[in-house]
């Protein structure tokens, strides 16, 4: 790491020597940063912020965050979902740093009031990123955030994200009969995108005829067709020459507004299409896509289910600790009368002599090394359907959905503490921040 935070000075000269900064290899649009004509922001903003990126990288960070606050820019690194705090910089630093990342990117560095998106190929220590970059006008200044994929894994499969093969088999087997919506309901910047795509990819591409119509960014369209663009279409041709050409299912864009919808709910009864909402959960996703519609009635009626998610941390496997639970503790939760043992982060910092032991090499002392996913499944089946249109309220939406033995976040939690792969400290964590 670059920075270095929590090391010796003489730590920090070695580990500097040991790691060369990233290196910048070309905006993802093809703009060439013109460097010769902005010496004066090279020289003030390239070196911090190949040192800021460096060091989020080696941190495992997947997004970085530059946030102005006050006279200043506060940093953050997002580990697993969890931020941690980077360096902070004084105002003019921290917007030298924006401005050059800006234009490495491809981005237009004299637009500071309206939202922009580009990126960045990158390398550090011979892996390939693509730096994925978002601004955004505050009223402090300009807001940048970096999000950092891994091109040689990219997360593009459902087994990567977590999607159980209970879920995988309920959703090809609402992918059939060329009808309905399957929708995606998550925040922005928690991986809805991926998650969605984890869904498209659960299908059998095999089995199945899949046009995109969404951008497939960083991931890869395996057996996934794309429609050729033609100048003047519409969304509603596009969707038509699709069903000429006898495609099951369609991955769209994300749903954003009532022509859209309008548009879906034409043809919800000629082909099977899948995609992506902003919301906090399944059943705020399902209430929004209805309020776009036009009525809850129109709403339900022209979709086949919603898949809600939350990001969870997964435990280190390298430094995990085994602990006995207390039969009482195994009731509460619900946990598998059958558990013996459970498993959270190492607690001890010191050995029996009294020394400090070195953190984990792997998770960096964390206790935590990646995430995966907590999902909830609800189906429109007819007492749903009726349930929903008679404004049923969350708690009575997720009651019925337990009763039919649809899948919920709590159940996949404590699924995932009874496996050993996250602990009980983390799932309060997620559903406490939820």
């Amino acid at each position: 790491m670059i920075f270095g935070f929590g090391k010796s000075r003489d730590e920090e000269e070695e580990l500097e020597e040991e790691i060369e900064p990233v290196s910048f290899q070309g905006a993802l649009n093809g703009q060439p940063a013109n460097l010769k004509d902005n010496a004066r922001l090279v020289k003030a903003g390239l070196m911090p912020a190949k040192n800021i990126i460096t060091d989020g990288l080696a941190l495992r960070a997947q997004m970085i965050r530059f946030e102005p606050k006050g006279e200043r820019y506060q940093v953050a690194f997002y580990v697993d979902g969890v931020p941690n705090p980077g360096p902070k910089l004084s105002k003019q630093q921290g917007m030298a740093v924006v401005q050059i990342i800006k234009l490495l990117s491809g981005l237009n560095i004299q637009e500071r009031k309206r939202p922009q998106q580009g990126g960045v190929n990158a390398e550090l220590e011979e892996v390939n990123y693509q730096l994925r970059v978002a601004t955004a006008p505050t009223p402090a200044g300009e807001r940048l955030t970096i999000k950092a994929i891994d091109v040689k894994h990219p997360l593009d499969r459902a087994d990567d994200i977590g999607i159980t093969e209970e879920l995988k088999e309920r959703i090809r087997s609402l992918s059939t009969g060329r009808n309905g919506l399957i929708l995606v309901s998550g925040p922005p910047n928690s991986g809805l995108t991926t998650t969605t795509f984890g869904v498209v990819r659960s299908v059998d591409a095999y089995q199945y005829t899949i046009f995109a119509l969404a951008e497939p960014e960083h991931r890869e369209f395996s057996h996934i067709a794309t429609l050729d663009e033609k100048e003047g279409d519409t969304f509603d041709d596009e969707l038509r020459r699709i069903i000429r050409m006898e495609a099951d299912i369609i991955y769209l864009k994300p749903i954003t507004d009532e022509d859209y919808v309008r548009s879906i709910m034409g043809v919800k009864d000629e082909i099977t299409m899948i995609a992506e909402i902003s919301a906090k959960d399944a059943v705020t996703g399902m209430m929004k896509f209805c309020k776009l519609a036009g009525s809850v009635e129109k709403g339900v009626d022209s979709l086949k289910c919603v898949v809600g998610y939350r990001l969870i941390r997964t435990l280190c496997d390298k430094c995990k600790e085994a602990f006995r639970p207390n039969p009482k503790l195994i009731a509460k939760m619900g946990l598998p009368k059958t558990t013996k043992m459970l498993y959270r982060p190492p607690r001890e910092t010191v050995d029996e002599d009294g020394n400090e032991i070195e953190p984990c090499e792997k998770c960096d002392g964390l206790g935590y090394y990646g995430q995966t996913l907590l999902l909830e499944f609800i189906e429109m089946t007819d007492e749903m359907k009726q349930l929903i249109i008679a404004g049923g309220d969350p708690a009575k939406i997720k009651a019925l959905a337990k009763k039919q033995d649809m899948p919920s976040m709590q159940k996949d939690g404590i699924r995932l503490v009874a496996e050993g792969k996250t602990s009980l400290e983390e799932l309060q964590r997620a559903f406490k921040q939820g």
